[in-house]
């Protein structure tokens, strides 16, 4: 069984099981991370990343997935949603 993975997730360190997220686990973590804030995103966010497993930096999009490593920090934008 793989091990858990460190991510960032909007500057705040969240730890993953293996390595691969999607993108609705990212949503589910920012939501949960900012639950007792009383945010909570509703449509779809811009998400981008950083450092992913093969070095590469890119934009994560709806039913897609990405390879993660150590360190690998997604920028969720709740503001800019569709």
């Amino acid at each position: 069984m793989p091990g858990r993975t460190q991510i960032y997730v909007s500057a705040r360190e969240y730890k993953v099981d293996g390595h691969r997220v999607t993108y609705e686990q990212i949503v589910d973590i920012w939501n949960e991370l900012h639950q007792s804030e009383g945010k909570h995103i509703l449509g779809t966010p811009g998400i981008d990343y950083e450092d992913d497993q093969q070095g590469n930096d890119g934009v994560l999009l709806p039913r897609h997935a990405v390879q993660v490593k150590d360190g690998t920090s997604f920028s969720v934008d709740p503001e800019h949603v569709s």
